[in-house]
């Protein structure tokens, strides 16, 4: 029987590499898997061992980021890979339930090192890992059509406003949060079901914008899609926002980094090599993605 649900991915993950973290996250929330992650994830008072643990057991594979940092140094992702092991062993064999995942050149610990390990640092990285995470949707015969999971009633369903469109040579537009919008208007709004978004971005403030052209192809977002932001002015690094650059009159989908005095934007496309902006250069973060809507096109 087929299960109408994403697959489960649990990130083991050393608290050095959180920025490259947060930009595989993203990927794959884009890309329509169910992520687990720490910082998402848990919520202020629970017991962050018992849930890890809880996470792990209830996910369809674990992938293990292994870089420098990860594999020479002691701390808790050590005893997140022996739970994982653990489980591991409980599955089928031939099961792809652990997948190494290197982050960078570096040695893959001897336990795991029987798992055949995908470079995310290559640019083919990143497409054999999905190629292996459809390989567990195959074995465990599930798929998601979002068609199914569209909310049903207006308790399930939160409607955003659709505020404008994005994309390069235009002003970005203008945020009215105190605005009224009328519901009735199928174009000015979007119905999506609450569970799809991010427990931690849940909120009345949440706001849409389709992309048009192909300009943000680069981000791996498409002429057509919709992008679902949260108002900021900052942004953690590794963070995909919407940057306006004034004198440029240029809006763009980027992952966000402040680093050496100048600010990285990197494209979600490992192919295009990232824009460098010095500090002195006008730049204005208008909102964090938390979520993209593909539209998917007929053959």
């Amino acid at each position: 029987m087929t299960e109408n649900r994403r697959l489960k991915v649990f990130l083991c993950h050393s608290k050095d590499d959180k920025p490259k973290i947060r930009k595989l996250y993203n990927r794959l929330i884009a890309d329509n898997f169910d992520v687990w992650l720490d910082e998402v994830k848990l919520m202020p008072g629970q017991d962050w061992d018992f849930e890890i643990k809880k996470a792990v057991r209830n996910s369809d594979t674990v992938v293990v980021c292994l870089s420098n940092s990860s594999t020479t140094k002691e701390g808790y992702i050590q005893k997140e890979i022996r739970f994982a092991l653990d489980v591991a062993d409980e599955k089928p064999e031939g099961t792809i339930f652990l997948i190494p995942a290197r982050l960078e050149n570096c040695s893959v610990p001897d336990r795991i090192s029987r798992f055949q390990w995908v470079d995310l640092f290559e640019k083919s990285g990143y497409s054999k890992l999905k190629e292996a995470l459809h390989l567990r949707i195959d074995d465990l015969s599930i798929r998601f059509d979002l068609d199914e999971v569209l909310p049903k009633t207006t308790k399930d369903k939160i409607s955003l406003p659709i505020v404008g469109e994005i994309f390069s040579g235009v002003p970005f537009p203008e945020l009215k949060p105190n605005e009224k919008y009328d519901h009735r208007k199928k174009e000015e709004t979007i119905d999506i079901a609450r569970e799809l978004i991010p427990v931690l971005e849940k909120g009345a403030n949440l706001f849409a914008l389709k992309v048009k052209g192909e300009g943000l192809m680069s981000a791996l977002i498409n002429d057509g899609d919709i992008v679902v932001l949260k108002p900021a002015t900052k942004v953690r690094n590794g963070e995909m926002a919407a940057i306006w650059f004034p004198q440029r009159n240029e809006s763009t989908l980027k992952f966000f980094f402040e680093e050496n005095g100048r600010y990285r934007l990197q494209s979600a496309n490992p192919e295009m090599k990232p824009i460098y902006v010095d500090e002195g250069e006008i730049l204005e973060i208008k909102g964090k993605v938390v979520m993209v809507i593909r539209q998917v096109k007929p053959n």
